[in-house]
């Protein structure tokens, strides 16, 4: 395993053990155990690299290094596989969310914060997301419920926050309209080439000015207008 890979996994794994960690002894479904948890951590890069319908149990087995048997005592397949490790990406978006909104003492730092936060999670987890997102998508995906759970428990948060910040109420759906795009954003990064750090900075810096504008009136002209050029782009 190359260096990359092994921060990568160590990455997947800090992130699969913080959710488990949380929720030990609260929900029977993201009880910790180690096999478990090695077989979600494993799975996710199998996924990435070979998407839903390429992969089959026996990559998933032989990535986690676990026998068939120990696999079926926790999981029905490996879509029961996904689901789970969407389930944790979600319950770990809301730690985090809840974390910065926490943190922040202004609307403005509550949209900035929790946009970069939301980037930086997603590049750094790579085309699994891309993958699940996709999957949480489709009509009558058993990932779905927990995308609409994670996004009602995100509306609640920016509405209560807002709301005690500023005293400004919204429509439910102006929020989750946001959420949306924020989405979109994701797709559209890791799709082909376009996973590049001037690329994020640009989808960062006009999520953040829309965010704004639609929810305090008003946005930076900076980053609502086109990308500043430097000096050395424009001789």
């Amino acid at each position: 395993m190359d260096f990359k890979a092994k921060q990568d996994l160590n990455a997947i794994r800090e992130v699969v053990n913080q959710v488990l960690d949380t929720y030990q002894g609260q929900d029977r479904n993201l009880q910790r155990s180690q096999a478990r948890a090695e077989i979600l951590i494993h799975s996710m890069g199998v996924f990435a690299q070979r998407g839903l319908h390429r992969t089959t149990v026996q990559h998933l087995l032989d990535a986690a290094n676990i026998s068939r048997r120990t696999f079926y005592k926790y999981f029905r397949n490996k879509l029961d596989v996904l689901e789970n490790i969407y389930r944790i990406f979600v319950e770990n978006m809301i730690l985090r969310f809840q974390q910065q909104v926490n943190r922040s003492s202004t609307v403005k730092e509550i949209i900035r914060n929790t946009t970069n936060i939301y980037f930086e999670y997603h590049v750094s987890m790579g085309p699994v997301i891309r993958l699940m997102m996709e999957e949480a998508r489709r009509s009558g995906s058993a990932l779905a419920p927990y995308r609409e759970n994670g996004q009602n428990l995100a509306v609640e948060i920016l509405a209560r926050e807002i709301h005690r910040l500023i005293g400004k109420r919204f429509d439910p759906l102006v929020l989750r309209t946001l959420l949306w795009s924020l989405e979109n954003y994701s797709i559209y990064l890791l799709t082909d080439d376009r996973l590049t750090e001037a690329e994020v900075r640009r989808c960062k810096r006009v999520m953040t000015g829309i965010a704004e504008a639609v929810v305090l009136g008003e946005a930076e002209a900076t980053l609502l207008g086109p990308e500043p050029v430097s000096e050395d782009s424009a001789r």
